[in-house]
């Protein structure tokens, strides 16, 4: 197993329980890829890759006993906060109904039965997609699922019944998740509602936090390969498939990476250059929102973003060479929720910013994120005592994905399920297991299911004959 990010490890996982000699190499110091706890200052721990989870899937959940390896997740309430500089806000609760009521008491009857509408058709079909997270790409299977619109249409498009066009942004800007793209583009209906697929809490779709951080879950899941009998071996580079002795294997490497491991071409026209930087701050207390004084609305999502054209309008910089003036930004705060991660008093502040081209200046970029966050809370500059910027160059080198993209390429449906990347997609040499792989991106586990599932239906075949 090339790798021990969280796909290379419920591959290893599953493997191991299946009677195979696993054995995972990993070029880093520490298990996990981009899903990992540091002490990014003394005595202050956070997640500089991934920050929430929802998305793992509950069969691997279960299968794996990760929560007697320790995985322990708190839906964190609100699901998002969306502030706005006039010192209104779009808050969005995990209960729909919940939502529905807040947003009749902040904005109309209106927008609270359209979103209500919005909501409902939305959940139906994401409860026809989930079963499909971990079976092979069909893009017959997914559009029978969810309808044309969900696949392949825009969210601007999705969300136009909605009256208040500040309710749509936080909503629309779900849809822009690690891509270069507009809430008028095609395929953003598709990146919204891939992050609603979650199963991983209660209730469906939810999103929360691991105690400890991401890394409780790349802990547990190393912990249940290590049970199943494989071992996981640190600082160990693969340089060449070719130089590996063994009858078989996976890379859970990005597309690119694991291509040139394998000695081929990478695949045709594959889009992996990350628009992300990821700036984490470490602050002295938490300031307080104008929109929602106190700490609650610290406890979950923080979405920047004021109107549908801006968050067009960082695309369209980031695509012509320029960081975005006005970056859009999801922000999370883990330590509002859980002290194992700093002293009392200190919190870790994460901020997911877009756009911005791969070469970006990533200390510019934190600078015009900070400065946006600023237009809703004031008080956040003076409370940052450190901070730490990584843009996609920085991302590359600290997690080895290549182009520092999250998702290992983008989530759009044209990516993913036409060109279909699966576990046998470099004929098997090796298997793909990493996030590139159908079904995509994000702390699903289910490529690694699949690279697993590939292994064993292949060597079933192998010894029948």
């Amino acid at each position: 197993m090339v790798g021990a990010g969280h796909n290379g490890l419920v591959a290893a996982a599953y493997l191991a329980r299946a009677g195979l000699d696993v054995e995972v190499l990993e070029r880093r110091h520490i298990v996990g890829g981009a899903c990992v706890t540091e002490e990014l200052w003394p005595g202050v721990w956070g997640s500089p890759g991934a920050y929430t989870l929802s998305l793992l899937r509950r069969e691997i959940i279960r299968d794996l006993e990760l929560r007697s390896h320790g995985l322990e997740v708190h839906v964190h309430e609100p699901y998002l906060f969306a502030p706005f500089p006039d010192g209104r806000s779009v808050v969005i609760w995990s209960d729909a109904n919940r939502t529905a009521r807040q947003l009749e008491k902040d904005w109309s009857a209106e927008d609270a039965r359209t979103y209500g509408e919005w909501a409902e058709r939305r959940e139906l079909a994401a409860a026809r997609a989930r079963p499909l997270m971990l079976e092979p790409a069909d893009r017959e299977r997914w559009l029978e699922a969810v309808g044309s619109q969900l696949l392949e249409g825009s969210i601007a498009d999705e969300l136009a019944g909605i009256p208040s066009e500040r309710v749509r942004v936080p909503l629309a800007l779900q849809g822009l998740i690690g891509c270069l793209v507009g809430p008028e583009d095609p395929g953003t209906s598709f990146i919204a509602l891939f992050h609603d697929l979650g199963d991983a809490a209660a209730p469906p779709g939810a999103w929360g936090f691991a105690r400890g951080g991401m890394g409780a879950v790349t802990r547990a899941l190393r912990g249940a390969a290590e049970a199943a009998g494989a071992r996981v071996r640190t600082e160990v580079e693969v340089e060449s498939i070719d130089g590996l002795e063994a009858d078989i294997v996976v890379s859970a490497a990005d597309p690119l990476t694991s291509a040139r491991l394998a000695g081929v071409e990478p695949p045709a026209g594959w889009r992996q250059a990350g628009p992300v930087v990821k700036v984490m701050c470490l602050l002295e207390g938490l300031p307080g929102f104008p929109a929602w004084p106190g700490q609650e609305p610290w406890r979950g999502s923080i979405d920047i973003g004021y109107s549908l054209d801006e968050l067009s309008q960082a695309a369209l910089d980031a695509r012509a060479g320029r960081p975005a003036e006005r970056p859009w930004i999801e922000a999370a705060c883990q330590t509002a929720t859980d002290p194992t991660l700093a002293p009392a008093g200190k919190h870790v502040l994460s901020l997911f910013c877009q756009c911005f081209s791969p070469d970006v200046d990533p200390e510019a970029a934190a600078d015009a994120a900070v400065a946006r966050f600023a237009e809703v809370c004031p008080g956040l500059p003076d409370r940052i005592e450190g901070r730490i910027a990584l843009g996609p160059r920085q991302l590359e080198q600290r997690f080895g994905i290549a182009g520092g993209h999250i998702f290992h390429g983008d989530m759009l449906p044209g990516q993913l399920l036409e060109e279909r990347l699966h576990p046998r997609s470099f004929g098997g040499r090796p298997y793909l297991a990493g996030a590139g792989a159908h079904p995509g991106g994000g702390v699903t586990g289910a490529p690694g299911y699949l690279a697993a599932r590939a292994v064993l239906e292949d060597l079933g075949s192998i010894r029948r004959r």
